[in-house]
């Protein structure tokens, strides 16, 4: 399998992976986000398809970073209790794991690329990556500043 089928594969599992972290979590901000990252999942999926069926593809920007960020900023005000939560952070390092690996691919495959415009799609794919390990670190970051988060992280 070479590397384009690898990351076309990645974001489709990206895509189911965030759908169920956003179903599990309880909280109707969380699953908004969670909801942000799948769709961005398969903005990458798409363009990647139409990249492999011999398209130009010009990637739009994100809004994901901006919508998460508001959410993120009234989740801390509130001050969530994790009694509402009902995802599994360990879970999140396994995503910061696929986000990290997923940039860094996507990265290589910038600079492997012929074609203008594909070096600026690998790239723009792997920003969008980056911001996804950034957010789902704020995430995890916000529950284990959260009260009562002792151990949070070793729960199952």
């Amino acid at each position: 399998m070479d590397s384009c089928e690898v990351v076309l594969r990645k974001s489709g599992e990206g895509k189911g992976y965030y759908e169920r972290c956003g179903a599990e979590a309880g909280i109707p901000g969380l699953s908004r986000i969670f909801a942000m990252l799948s769709e961005d999942e398969q903005r990458h999926a798409d363009a990647l398809r139409a990249r492999e069926s011999g398209a130009v593809v010009e990637l739009d920007h994100s809004t994901t970073l901006v919508g998460a960020r508001c959410i993120l900023r009234h989740l801390s005000v509130r001050q969530m209790p994790l009694a509402q939560f009902n995802g599994n952070l360990a879970s999140y390092v396994c995503a910061m794991d696929f986000e990290a690996a997923s940039a860094r691919l996507y990265g290589q495959l910038a600079q492997t690329a012929e074609e203008h415009w594909e070096k600026e799609l690998f790239r723009r794919i792997a920003a969008e990556d980056e911001m996804h390990f950034t957010l789902i670190e704020q995430i995890r970051e916000l529950f284990e500043s959260s009260p009562g988060a002792d151990g949070v992280l070793d729960a199952d």
